[in-house]
């Protein structure tokens, strides 16, 4: 351990939005943070350096350079971009188990690993079918990217699976990609009115990855489904609204409808939403001791005056 007596933990994917929110919890919490980078001379990659995180430079097809960086640690934390390449589809799974081989050829003792809510879906909704989704992929490789960080043998695991997050209707890249009219005051889905999406946010799944580090023995083995809250698009339009001060209505579309805007398939997403989304609760992080937050209270905490939202 660290002559502060605090874990040093290791940040794949610092950079990003989950990885941010670890090396920011972490952070906060005192521990040694380093972040493992492509470039380190990029802004996001320097920002971290200036408050103090140490950079690895790497990348995480390369397994000499992931044990390199995972040298010295006590703890990594384990994230990866799904569908990096379509052309690869089990880059995301590769990638899991090179950075959990690494660190415990390193002598890590901890990995932490983030995939995402509801993950093993498909056993209980067999008919359900997503072949011709384009989602198909997705899931197989949340799944055996889980499967690898349970099977690399390292002393401690755990494997957090966030739901929505929060953060998605203030980011910039989000808003444009998933909700484009919502700067028009108009949340358009094709989930039912009776349908509920749950949610998360990054200061939330921060302190669980923290927690996590603080207590390894709490954590291990644990397979923690993320959630703050459960709303219907109407509850969610009528919440925002309420915090940005602006009329923003829920507008429900068809399959059709939403196929055009998508030039996908997603009649599958409506019927996945419905039946299924995502069973994170509340109660699934209280077992552990983990607050969480409801989208009210967090969108009173955000700033709604930047262009961003």
């Amino acid at each position: 351990m660290p002559t502060n007596d605090k874990a040093k933990v290791l940040i794949t994917g610092a950079t990003g939005m989950q990885g941010g929110a670890a090396a920011q919890a972490l952070l906060r919490a005192g521990h040694p943070v380093t972040a493992f980078v492509r470039d380190p001379s990029s802004a996001p990659a320097q920002a971290l350096a200036a408050q103090g995180v140490a950079l690895a430079t790497g990348d995480l097809e390369d397994p000499a350079s992931l044990e390199a960086a995972a040298a010295g640690h006590d703890a990594v934390f384990s994230v990866q971009l799904p569908g990096v390449d379509p052309a690869d589809p089990g880059a995301e799974q590769r990638q899991a188990r090179n950075i959990a081989t690494a660190a415990k050829r390193a002598g890590v003792t901890q990995i932490i690993h983030t995939s995402v809510s509801a993950t093993g879906w498909r056993t209980q909704y067999p008919d359900i079918d997503i072949t011709d989704s384009g989602m198909e992929a997705y899931w197989d490789e949340k799944e055996a990217a889980e499967e690898a960080i349970r099977q690399a043998g390292l002393e401690r695991w755990t494997i957090l699976k966030p739901a929505f997050f929060m953060d998605n209707y203030l980011l910039p890249s989000k808003i444009a990609f998933i909700f484009p009219e919502l700067p028009q005051g108009e949340l358009v889905t094709s989930a039912s009115p009776e349908a509920v999406l749950v949610m998360t946010n990054t200061d939330d799944f921060g302190a669980a990855v923290a927690a996590a580090v603080a207590d390894p023995d709490t954590f291990h083995e644990a397979e923690i489904e993320l959630g703050g809250d459960a709303l219907t698009q109407n509850e969610i339009a009528d919440i925002l609204a309420k915090a940005t001060g602006r009329e923003i209505t829920a507008v429900f579309i068809s399959s059709q409808e939403q196929e055009k805007r998508a030039g996908t398939p997603t009649a599958w997403s409506d019927t996945w939403t419905d039946r299924v989304g995502y069973p994170a609760r509340p109660h699934h992080a209280a077992r552990y001791g983990l607050t969480t937050t409801s989208l009210e209270q967090w969108a009173a905490q955000q700033d709604w005056h930047s262009p961003a939202s």
